[in-house]
């Protein structure tokens, strides 16, 4: 699995969207050397190429950063540029124990961002969207290292300039997350 990541200006949505795409067109090039397969959608939304069932990817963007996973295995990837959290989003979405987390950290605000791409990043894995009860869904960081009540799953987190990218793959399909994000 490889996460690509590519900046871009903020505050277009529609620019944004146009980038990732985009983002995942070069790295399909780049990584398979092939022009962008047909992409169709799971019965949740979530993108795939229905004539290449192995090659999974997926794709997120936020105020001015685009990323794209690529991978052999079911992904998901999500993207936050860190600002102020979301208090009701909090309280609605974490366990007491994230709550706590995020209270207790020096940059609650980072830390928010940090678990919520976590969750986004599992619930984007399974393709189902944030109707999940994200609550039921713990993590913690131990390090560089992710702690959850999730087993069959491998997470990281990266730190981007002012942004926070998780991904999410299942681990029994033994594929190794990177270590870092390459920036084009």
């Amino acid at each position: 699995m490889e996460i690509y990541a590519k900046k871009i200006p903020a505050g277009d949505k529609l620019l944004e969207h146009k980038v990732a795409y985009a983002l995942l067109e070069q790295v399909v090039g780049m990584t398979f050397e092939m022009p962008l397969p047909e992409i169709a959608r799971g019965e949740h939304g979530k993108p795939y190429f229905p004539a290449y069932p192995k090659m999974h990817f997926n794709l997120s963007h936020s105020s001015g950063l685009a990323v794209c996973g690529i991978g052999e295995s079911p992904l998901g990837v999500d993207v936050e540029a860190v600002r102020l959290l979301r208090e009701r989003v909090l309280l609605r979405s974490f366990s007491t124990a994230e709550q706590e987390l995020v209270e207790k950290s020096p940059y609650p605000d980072e830390m928010f961002f940090r678990l919520w791409t976590l969750k986004e990043s599992y619930v984007k894995a399974l393709g189902i969207g944030i109707s999940y009860p994200l609550q039921t869904v713990c993590f913690s960081l131990e390090g560089d290292a992710v702690v959850t009540n999730l087993s069959g799953y491998q997470f990281r987190c990266y730190q981007v300039d002012a942004f926070v990218i998780a991904c999410c793959t299942i681990s029994a399909l033994s594929e190794t997350l990177p270590e870092s994000v390459w920036l084009l």
